[in-house]
């Protein structure tokens, strides 16, 4: 297969958030990005940024008030190094929305993502800035670059100019109506031509204030084309435009100029507003027209449920400067329950001082203040509008008629937005139960089915039946069914982790899909549980119990099938399979003779040219250090890429190794590689690195193995205490001649042996302590139950502990949240693998991962140089 091509541009990724840092380091990497560099907060950033690297654009955090970030922004652009490159910010919802606005982002922001980010957003907006930066940034009307009036639409007189040489650079056609004058006979011009009444001092002075505050508020004689002038208003500030900084004067008649220009600005106000599309771009636009409408210092739209006792979320919001840390949140004063609570709030002049108790309009000492509440057709509040500026207000009927209209487009946004929202989650989710319904279920078996023929992971599909419901419902009412639905409901939601998922997916019948699964036998184990907790008499709502039970059938994918629908009626012929065993049990998917023997021979077939034809792969998990969390060691770990069927489960083509022998070369190849490619690493990065490689039983047998793995760190110049060999702890010692002096050879030879899976099989503690083992691996069924399953919890404590009274090392697999890590780490565990830390990787990526490692620790020690 062909690589991907490469992409221009390097990127620097600044975030404290785990998750997303994951996200877009996975999402660069896999495009081939000139170079993905991570950092986990700002001063790692400033260090990296000291060693004076190429970075064609930065994506980084704001969290709350962003000081830091704002400042680290500002110090980008001082730099004469760093200047034009542009910056995309990470903002939580609210965040995004409460402290920040596109025309008031911080100095270089270019662009938004939320948090959680999402990695085709991540992609779409990363090329975007770095294509718009390659071309000399010549996309006018790209979201990023629109104007902060709504240029061509607005009803005033708009005029941007160079603020180096003050000519002017473009006008919008409503300058051409009103002044007579042409685009082509102003561009070039300087700016101060259209103003007839004001001396060199005076245009010296108001530009010294535009300089210093960032606007500035005027009247002047605009001169027309005729030859005469028009007395205007005027408003000057900067802003970006195509990634430049420009200003921006807009014009409008003066105070007592005439109803008709009135009329004419409010009606162009609620015709653009009608105008704007939906969804959230559709409010932003709104929100920009009311900005570029009445010139305020805050514009702010709330969306409500007051009948859910619900806090208010701003949706979209404008500040004309940046929230300082101490401002009051304006989310929580007065006059916005006042307004939820129906009441249009119109405050002309001293609103600060007329407000009651208003902390946010006392702070900013706002003069006017118009907040509208936002009602559907049943006139219930969705929301709120509010406004302030410093500058008064005039209390005129048709400025607030006209907001009216405003706010009635924004609150059939809301009501439309609200209806979808309940549409969807009534058509996608079960009444009764809450869970995911067929029609849900179905669609996230397709999306979990196109992911694992991605990345070749192993999943199951359980179908769940009650055994004799319909006897329950007939002997005790429908009352009582629907009781015993909601607690089954709530036994199997609680018998999984939450990235599985549970459906209702008719009657009496529940569908469930298993992720991430390694071993088959991690299935049983969660499908014996739930039959047991389903056994657990039920106590009724009239105090009586209920006896219970469950049928359950479990489907493999890709073992048993490569689509839903098969998938799907397998567990199902399953399920039934263990009703005929007698109910209150679970069985697997067995096919039928025939065609389970043709697939196999099949694959076989196949498997036995994957070496040759350069199908296989090894990839690496890293293992980290649990208190530093950096990179300890890896885990290499086959994958089968076949040029037809994808990436085939290694929980599917290993079985069939073991069976037919092919594991002995197949393994030898592995190891060999891992071996290879630590040491290149190792003279790579300075860096060592261990590497562990699981042993098959039947590797195991080999008279030869310990000559086999001396070979390998002969040819490989790997040295041996860098190599891990992984033994599963159900290895038997008595089917395996000779297994303890094997083991031994290996330990010999100056290799580490670490026991697998360790939990999951049947070993005694005198078999333990006997078993030359250095490592002990905590299976990840015990790990991912953390914070769900005391008893899990107490076997992996218990685990920890024995394994440091004999002496040996614990590395904890399936770590994937932060809980998992807080409790591992407060009982001692030394190594973690999961995840939390990064999914299995090629080895290009991984040596991306160890280079932007690198980097990191270089930044960092060259800070604290310097310091």
């Amino acid at each position: 297969m062909s690589a991907p091509a490469t992409n221009p541009g390097s990127v620097l990724i600044v975030t404290t958030h785990r998750d997303d840092r994951r996200v877009l380091f996975d999402t660069l990497d896999a495009q081939n990005f000139e170079a993905v560099y991570t950092a986990k907060d700002l001063a790692q950033a400033l260090a990296f940024l000291k060693q004076d690297p190429q970075i064609d654009v930065v994506v980084m955090e704001f969290v709350g008030e962003a000081r830091e970030a704002v400042a680290f922004c500002t110090q980008l652009k001082g730099d004469a190094r760093l200047a034009q490159v542009p910056v995309i910010g990470i903002a939580s919802a609210d965040a995004a929305q409460r402290h920040w606005d596109w025309s008031r982002a911080p100095p270089g922001v270019v662009d938004w993502l939320r948090s959680p980010v999402d990695a085709s957003e991540v992609l779409a907006r990363v090329r975007r800035v770095l294509g718009t930066v390659g071309t000399g940034g010549n996309e006018r009307s790209s979201g990023g670059d629109r104007y902060q009036f709504a240029f061509e639409d607005s009803l005033d007189e708009i005029v941007l100019s160079d603020p180096n040489t003050g000519a002017v650079t473009d006008a919008n056609a409503t300058f051409e109506q009103r002044s007579g004058f042409s685009r082509a006979q102003v561009i070039g011009q300087p700016l101060d031509a259209l103003d007839a009444g004001r001396d060199r001092n005076q245009r010296a002075a108001l530009m010294a204030t535009l300089a210093r505050e960032g606007s500035v508020r005027f009247v002047c004689q605009r001169r027309r084309g005729d030859g005469g002038s028009d007395s205007v208003q005027g408003f000057m500030r900067l802003a970006v435009q195509e990634g430049k900084l420009v200003h921006v004067s807009a014009f409008r008649e003066a105070a007592g100029g005439g109803d008709v220009a009135r009329y004419q600005s409010a009606l162009g106000m609620i015709a653009a507003a009608s105008e704007c599309g939906g969804g959230d771009e559709g409010l932003g636009e709104v929100v920009k027209l009311v900005s570029g409408w009445l010139n305020p210092d805050f514009v702010m739209l709330v969306s409500a449920r007051p009948e859910e006792n619900a806090e208010a979320q701003p949706l979209h919001a404008y500040f004309r400067e940046s929230l300082p840390a101490e401002a009051p949140d304006p989310l929580k004063q007065s006059l916005l329950k006042r307004v939820l609570g129906g009441e249009l709030v119109f405050h002309g002049d001293n609103a600060w001082q007329h407000a009651d108790q208003d902390a946010f309009l006392e702070f900013f000492r706002y003069a006017a203040f118009i907040g509208l509440p936002l009602r559907d057709e049943r006139r219930s509040t969705l929301g709120a509008l509010l406004i302030a500026r410093r500058g008064a207000l005039v209390s005129d009927p048709l400025l607030v008629d006209t907001l009216r209209a405003v706010a009635a487009r924004l609150a059939l946004e809301l009501e439309l937005r609200r209806a979808r929202e309940q549409g969807r989650a009534k058509g996608l989710q079960d009444a009764l139960t809450g869970l995911p319904n067929r029609l849900l279920f179905n669609d996230r078996l397709e999306t979990t089915i196109k992911e694992a023929h991605r990345t070749g992971e192993m999943f199951a599909v359980l179908f769940v039946d009650l055994d004799r419901f319909k006897s329950i419902n007939d002997s005790l009412g429908h009352g009582v069914g629907d009781e015993v639905l909601i607690a089954v409901s709530k036994r199997l939601r609680g018998s999984v982790r939450a990235s599985d998922t549970v459906a209702r997916y008719a009657g009496d019948e529940f569908t469930m899909i298993l992720r991430h699964i390694v071993q088959r036998d991690d299935v049983m184990r969660i499908a014996e549980k739930i039959v047991r907790v389903m056994e657990v008499p039920l106590t009724l709502a009239d105090g009586s119990e209920l006896h219970i039970t469950a049928s359950i059938g479990v489907s493999f994918y890709p073992d048993d099938a490569a689509n839903a629908e098969r998938l799907l009626k397998h567990a199902d012929v399953a399920m039934y399979s263990a009703k005929g065993m007698g109910r209150n049990n679970f069985q697997t998917y067995v096919a039928v003779p025939e065609e389970s023997h043709q697939q196999r021979l099949a694959l076989e077939s196949k498997l036995r040219l994957a070496e040759k034809n350069g199908e296989l792969r090894v990839y690496y998990q890293p293992q980290v250090a649990t208190g530093s969390e950096d990179i300890s060691g890896m885990e290499a770990l086959i994958r089968w890429e076949h040029p037809e069927l994808g990436m085939i489960s290694p929980g599917f083509f290993i079985p069939l190794a073991e069976e037919n022998g092919l594991i002995v070369p197949i393994g030898e190849w592995v190891l060999r590689t891992a071996c290879a490619d630590a040491r290149r690493w190792q003279d790579r990065f300075a860096l060592d690195l261990r590497v562990s490689v699981n042993l098959s039983a039947l590797q195991l047998r080999q008279q030869n193995l310990v000559e086999v793995v001396a070979q390998v760190l002969r040819d490989t110049g790997l040295e041996a205490n860098l190599l891990d060999l992984e033994v599963t702890e159900s290895i038997n010692v008595k089917n395996i001649p000779n297994l303890l002096e094997t083991l031994q050879g290996l330990r010999d030879l100056g290799c580490h042996i670490a026991i697998d899976d360790f939990g999951t099989g049947q070993s005694s503690l005198d078999y333990i302590k006997r078993f030359p083992a250095d490592r002990i691996k905590i299976d990840q069924t015990f790990v991912r139950n953390i914070g769900v399953d005391p008893d899990d919890e107490a076997i992996v404590r218990a685990t920890i502990g024995m394994a440091h009274n004999l002496g040996r090392a614990v590395v904890a697999e399936g770590v994937e949240i932060e809980q998992h890590l807080d409790f591992l780490r407060s009982e001692g565990c030394e190594e973690l693998q999961g995840y939390l830390f990064c999914r299995p990787l090629p080895a290009a990526s991984f040596e991306n991962l160890l280079t932007e490692r690198e980097r990191v620790f270089q930044g960092v020690q060259a800070g604290e140089t310097a310091a």
